[in-house]
């Protein structure tokens, strides 16, 4: 399985938008893409599976260096009680669905 590890900031915690470089767009299924700003272009779904939470959502193309599910994890951050440094692990599970696991630093 493929797998991306995201290192939490502060104000990833804060605001619950994670990101992925630009080079992990292959990660994501091409139509899932959509526009940055809020009225923009969506693309289709993907599922996040984060512990009791599920996050449907696009992708949105935040510049040329970074890529965001459009949902924010907020809930799901507050809920392991995340803290800057943790790890995100995020696995594709299959073809539009993905795994986040917390680990604590």
């Amino acid at each position: 399985m493929d797998t991306r590890d995201i290192t939490l900031s502060q104000s990833t915690i804060d605001y619950g938008h994670i990101s992925f470089a630009g080079t992990d767009a292959s990660f994501f299924p091409k139509d899932s893409f959509g526009d940055h700003g809020r009225k923009g272009g969506r693309g289709l779904p993907v599922v996040f599976d984060a512990g009791d939470f599920t996050f449907e959502t696009d992708i949105r193309v935040m510049s040329g260096k970074r890529i965001s599910p459009r949902k924010s994890f907020a809930s799901y951050l507050k809920s392991v009680r995340a803290r800057a440094g943790d790890i995100l692990h995020v696995t594709r599970v299959a073809g539009r669905e993905y795994l986040v696991e917390h680990v604590r630093s």
